[in-house]
């Protein structure tokens, strides 16, 4: 299939299936023209990559772990599943602290207005 019907079926422009096929995720075969001929698989792929970036990861994490994950967990090595796990725990951890810095931030915020509140001269009426 071409760039474009690919892009009809998984809902990515062609602009984003040529930047998963630079990162390496997507590997088109080439016609004689130049063209990208896409195999039908390569929408599932597609569909596994917008998913893993939906859940926050970067291009270059779900193509860390989109075999182990997606499409081959039964076929990958100790090894790689490891590797993935590592990273995972990684990318929570950042979570985890910007979660922690957002929380800090808000009970900033907060402390902010319940002292002007507090500061707020009583209206008469």
């Amino acid at each position: 299939m071409r760039i474009r019907d690919l892009s009809v079926a998984t809902g990515a422009s062609p602009r984003m299936l040529r930047h998963y096929e630079g990162a390496g995720i997507l590997s088109p075969e080439r016609d004689t023209n130049g063209y990208r001929n896409y195999r039908p698989e390569d929408a599932q792929t597609v569909e596994h990559i917008r998913c893993l970036l939906a859940s926050g990861l970067s291009l270059s994490e779900a193509s860390a772990i989109l075999q182990v994950a997606c499409i081959d967990p039964a076929g990958a090595s100790d090894s790689d599943r490891e590797a993935a796990l590592v990273q995972l725990d990684e990318r929570t951890a950042q979570l985890d602290a910007g979660i922690a810095r957002l929380q800090a931030q808000k009970a900033e915020i907060l402390g902010l207005r319940s002292s002007i509140e507090t500061q707020a001269s009583p209206t008469s009426d």
